[in-house]
């Protein structure tokens, strides 16, 4: 892994060019830090990338520290970023408004560096094992790629994403076809290394970090494809259905192979009263996985 993806990403938000100095003088260039002048300028980084920790000055112009604290607090997407509060003040009342809107820690000015720098790496440390915990939990253990867990957390915050941004959200839904012949055949030793081979061709078939890859349970996966238009989805879902159908299952005394249907689509989801919700979406979905089936199976219906 290339040094600047492994280092951990610090957003200080501060509005005092000298104090946000003395904070990147302290930390660098073990972390990678990104300087917000404001609440507003904060929330957008948040947002944008990879964000670990949150150095946030509790005065701030325009937007408070506690209202910018808030803000992070009630988005999908920036809830679980650890926030330590920057502060010249000694009043506890703010230490426990703060602490009870989420925060994890102060630090009081003048900055001492061997504090800030131990109270951010311990914080880090939390994080990072909190990640890995997490990722176990949202993992299939079989087949290594995103569990049911996993997409009802990934669905949700990507469709409001894709509202916010009127972006497009594509979606497959694919089944493998007469799964429990193949068992009874094979053996479910052989059916778990279907599985296997199903979740890896699905994986390399798709190609961007930002894209998804799930097994909802039993023989079915799901792929989410973020700004992924219908034409495009269509064209990933034909693409898998063609290669799991070329790729052998190594049982073993010989190669099986098996197929899958598939039911594609996409949508700019709307935030408008009666727009589609997410739920009919899916099961628009769904059907279309089943027609693939009554159509004869190995093929890809749109919703």
């Amino acid at each position: 892994m290339d040094e600047k993806q492994s280092k951990q990403r610090i957003l200080i938000i501060d509005d005092s060019p000298i104090q946000a100095e003395a904070l990147k003088s302290i930390l660098s260039p073990r972390y990678i830090l990104n300087v917000a002048k404001n609440g507003e300028e904060g929330l957008k980084f948040a947002r944008k990338y990879n964000i670990d920790i949150i150095l946030l000055d509790l005065v701030l112009p325009g937007m408070s520290g506690f209202e910018v604290l808030y803000q992070l607090k009630e988005s999908e997407e920036t809830k679980n970023i650890p926030v330590i509060f920057i502060t010249g003040s000694d009043s506890d009342q703010d230490e426990i408004k703060g602490l009870a809107l989420g925060a994890v820690d102060y630090v009081r000015k003048p900055f001492v560096d061997a504090v800030v720098k131990l109270r951010v790496e311990i914080h880090l440390k939390l994080i990072s094992q909190m990640k890995i915990i997490e990722r176990f939990s949202l993992t299939d253990g079989l087949t290594g790629v995103n569990n049911r867990r996993s997409f009802d957390q990934a669905t949700k915050s990507e469709w409001s994403r894709s509202m916010r941004s009127k972006g497009w959200l594509g979606m497959i839904i694919l089944d493998i076809d007469n799964f429990k012949r193949f068992n009874d055949s094979y053996g479910h030793l052989n059916g778990d290394m279907c599985l296997k081979t199903v979740a890896y061709v699905i994986r390399k078939a798709v190609l961007r970090k930002t894209d998804y890859v799930f097994r909802l349970g039993g023989e079915e996966f799901a792929v989410l494809m973020p700004g992924t238009n219908f034409e495009g989805t269509v064209t990933v879902a034909e693409k898998i259905r063609k290669k799991i159908a070329a790729a052998p299952v190594r049982c073993e005394n010989e190669n099986a192979f098996v197929t899958v249907s598939i039911g594609a689509g996409a949508i700019i989801p709307s935030g408008q009263k009666n727009a589609e919700s997410f739920e009919v979406f899916f099961a628009k979905l769904d059907k279309a996985m089943y027609r693939a089936k009554d159509k004869g199976r190995n093929r890809v219906e749109e919703m």
